[in-house]
Order: structure tokens, then C-alpha cells, then sequence
């Protein structure tokens, strides 16, 4: 027998009032996590207020620092590539 039957079974036995008390207990706790929720967002809203985002300018400079540097590392992978296959077909050919 599992917890959750052991559970059900033990709400079937229980008596009228305390049903209703584990009901308010139960509509309680989600009131809670609703409010933990709502904590939770409005922190996270606050913190990204906060950022200091980056202008367009310093943006559009850093994704050509990226796009250059990106350009540069495939080419180099192109020429090591381009390099070692000439060597092992020279080797084995």
C-alpha cells in the first residue's frame, strides 16, 4: 500500500470536523504559495529595474567584437583543418 492510499484512507475515517479543518488547512497553504508566487515575481521585477542595460551604441559594439572574433576563430579552424588534412594525406598518400 502506497503513502497516498494510506492518505485517502485516513480521510475516510476521519470525522466531519476534522475534514473541514484539513480543507481550510489545505486552501490556507495555497493562499500562501500564491503569496510566495507573487513575492517572487516582484522581486525579480525590482532586480531587472535595477540592471543597467546597455545602450543601443555599446550593443551593436559588442556584437561586432563578437561577429570579428567569430570570423577570426573559423577562419584559423579552417586553415588548421586545411593544414593537418594536407599533412596526413602527404603521410598516407
Amino acid at each position: 500500500m502506497n503513502r497516498e492510499t494510506k492518505r485517502l484512507m485516513a480521510r475516510q475515517q476521519m470525522a466531519p470536523e476534522k475534514k473541514q479543518e484539513a480543507v481550510r488547512r489545505s486552501k490556507t497553504k495555497r493562499t500562501k504559495e500564491k503569496g510566495r508566487i507573487r513575492r517572487y515575481f516582484g522581486s525579480v521585477i525590482t532586480e531587472l529595474k535595477a540592471v543597467d542595460w546597455p545602450t543601443r551604441a555599446q550593443v551593436r559594439s559588442y556584437a561586432t567584437v563578437v561577429f570579428v572574433t567569430l570570423v577570426i576563430v573559423v577562419g584559423l579552424i579552417f586553415l588548421l583543418n586545411l593544414l593537418f588534412s594536407t599533412g596526413v594525406a602527404k603521410l598516407y598518400g
